[in-house]
């Protein structure tokens, strides 16, 4: 296989997975929590760009 045929293999890959996240807003957001950018509440995690839980000062 060539460079170019891998990257075509890999582009259709996307494709098609993108196309199955986007059927639905369901289906988007199972695709981000099981990436690991959503939590399972569908919230965005802190190191994407979402608030950090804040500590309890008691508890360290």
């Amino acid at each position: 296989m060539t460079h170019e045929e891998r990257n075509q293999e890999i582009l259709k890959a996307i494709k098609e997975v993108t196309e199955r996240v986007n059927v639905s807003k369901k289906a988007a957001r199972d695709f981000l929590i099981q990436g690991g950018i959503y939590t399972k509440k569908g919230k965005l995690r802190a190191e994407f760009g979402g608030v950090r839980p804040k500590k309890n000062p008691e508890s360290a």
